[in-house]
């Protein structure tokens, strides 16, 4: 069995040299690139003239500001008594 690294099978987790590689060679040829982030953390909504957007702040203090249109699935948090589930997908409305 494959050892676990950050949650992940080792087998299935891309290197980070070929993180960094594609990152690079997206920020040398100024095309857009779609990144799918997983980011684990407690969450709260901007005050501000920014409302609208989320900040998630992580264990290790970094902290992540988005939209909520940029959020494709989420899980974790708890709905008022209903147990956790799988990763759910926002509804639109």
């Amino acid at each position: 069995m494959a050892d676990k690294r950050n949650g992940f099978l080792e087998e299935s987790a891309p290197s980070l040299d070929g993180v960094n590689a594609r990152l690079s060679e997206a920020a040398q040829s100024g095309q857009p690139l779609d990144v799918i982030l997983a980011v684990r953390g407690r969450i709260s909504p901007v005050p501000g003239k920014h409302r609208g957007k989320w900040r998630m702040r992580t264990s290790q203090g970094h902290v992540l500001t988005f939209r909520p249109e940029f959020v494709v699935a989420f899980n974790g948090a708890a709905q008022a008594g209903q147990g956790i589930s799988g990763p759910s997908m926002p509804t639109v409305t």
